[in-house]
């Protein structure tokens, strides 16, 4: 990302990190050999809809604009979204589905290679998301899910389930609050590193979950080991 885009950016509303945006901007250039559409559940001002629009694909951003967020309510953010999109030159590689998730898939049929899925985050809805879109997605293919890890408990229980425990995935991994899986066939080598990623991230909850260590030394406990520990191509 520019420094130019990267200053727009940064003054959208909204709580992806540049960290976690850098995640997204590599991991879609990881897939760029990969057939596949790039697709975004919960866009809110385009925030991250801009980080994965730098690599010149194709992004379908799904989100009903209804001024629905996770704890709470905003004014309808569609006229900011194309705003932010147009003012950081990208609005041609974004295709906006102003629609729920649940009405976007009814007629949705292409495989994805990038799943980022970012809507509500309580349980209900975020299990929603990834059962509706995750079975499009092709192997090699990546999930993330934002808010996952140490943040809201319904999308970390749905990650914690459906990506860090699913056999279906042959790679794992945190980056900030997003949880990832590539989608694949798992090998002993892979199994072994895929066991060793799934006891670090649950040791990591488990320090973010102590109600007896202070919430200043649970943040830097978790993520010193995250950066010692879990080691992976997006870090």
């Amino acid at each position: 990302m520019t420094t130019r885009v990267l200053s727009i950016v940064e003054k959208i509303p909204g709580w992806l990190t540049k960290h976690e945006g850098q995640f997204l901007e590599k991991a879609v250039q990881s897939l760029a050999h990969q057939k596949g559409a790039i697709v975004e559940i919960g866009s809110y001002c385009g925030k991250s809809t801009i980080w994965l629009a730098q690599c010149g694909e194709k992004v379908f951003a799904i989100d009903p604009h209804k001024g629905d967020v996770s704890g709470g309510k905003t004014n309808p953010t569609i006229s900011v979204f194309l705003s932010n999109l147009k003012r950081a030159g990208v609005q041609a590689n974004v295709s906006p589905i102003i629609k729920t998730s649940r009405e976007a898939h009814e007629k949705w049929e292409k495989p994805i290679k990038f799943l980022f899925i970012d809507g509500l985050h309580d349980y209900q809805h975020a299990l929603e998301d990834f059962s509706l879109w995750s079975p499009h997605v092709v192997d090699h293919g990546i999930i993330a899910m934002h808010d996952a890890f140490c943040g809201w408990l319904g999308a970390g229980d749905v990650a914690m389930r459906h990506i860090v425990y699913n056999p279906d995935f042959e790679e794992i991994g945190v980056v900030g609050s997003i949880i990832f899986g590539m989608k694949g066939s798992v090998s002993p080598w892979k199994r072994i590193h895929i066991i060793r990623n799934q006891l670090v991230i649950e040791l990591c909850n488990s320090i973010y979950k102590s109600l007896w260590i202070p919430k200043w030394i649970q943040f830097i406990l978790v993520h010193k080991f995250l950066r010692i520990l879990l080691v992976h191509r997006f870090t």
